[in-house]
């Protein structure tokens, strides 16, 4: 059931961080990724993840992670930026 609110939820709003899938649906940002793995595997989610380098080490962090539907027909995705 979860899953299907998840997919109406980014149908209907788009892009979407994983911090405000959590919040909406009182998860914790891993338990959204874990439910959203599955559309990835069927090719319906993207995940994009945003990051940025830390001024000490210069080494990239994860900055924030966002969710997508894909157009039909396409592939599922992770992108790292």
């Amino acid at each position: 059931m979860i899953l299907h609110e998840l997919k109406s939820y980014l149908e209907k709003h788009g892009t979407v961080t994983q911090k405000e899938l959590a919040r909406h649906f009182h998860l914790s940002e891993d338990g959204i990724d874990a439910m959203l793995s599955v559309w990835m595997k069927k090719g319906v989610v993207s995940r994009l993840v945003d990051t940025r380098k830390t001024l000490s080490s210069g080494s990239e962090v994860t900055s924030q992670i966002r969710y997508r539907m894909n157009p039909e027909q396409a592939l599922s995705l992770t992108v790292i930026m």
